[in-house]
C-alpha cells in the first residue's frame, strides 16, 4: 500500500505544482488533453482561465499567428485538465 500510495502523491505533485520538475510530462499530457477536447468544453474553461491576471495579455501576444490563436486555448484547458488530475491524485495519495 505504502508505494501505491508513493505513485499517487509523485503523480499529483508532477501535475500540479510548477516547482517540481516534471521533465516536460505536464507540458506533453496537457498538450494531448487539449487536443483530443471538444471546443464545448475548451470555451467556457478558456474564458474562466483569462480571467486569470496577466493570462489575457500572455494570450494576445502570442495569438498574432493564426495556428497559435487556436492551438493556446486548447493548451491551457489541457493545464486545468492537469492541475485538476494532480489535485486529485494528491487527495488520494494523501488519503491512502
Amino acid at each position: 500500500m505504502p508505494f501505491l500510495k508513493n505513485i499517487f502523491i509523485t503523480l499529483g505533485l508532477m501535475f500540479s505544482n510548477p516547482v517540481f520538475p516534471d521533465m516536460g510530462l505536464q507540458f506533453l499530457v496537457s498538450f494531448s488533453i487539449g487536443m483530443l477536447l471538444p471546443e464545448k468544453i475548451i470555451n467556457p474553461i478558456n474564458g474562466f482561465v483569462l480571467k486569470v491576471p496577466g493570462v489575457r495579455k500572455f494570450e494576445s501576444i502570442l495569438s498574432k499567428n493564426e495556428r497559435l490563436r487556436t492551438i493556446i486555448p486548447r493548451i491551457l484547458a489541457g493545464y486545468f485538465f492537469t492541475y485538476l488530475i494532480g489535485g486529485i491524485c494528491l487527495i488520494i495519495g494523501y488519503l491512502l
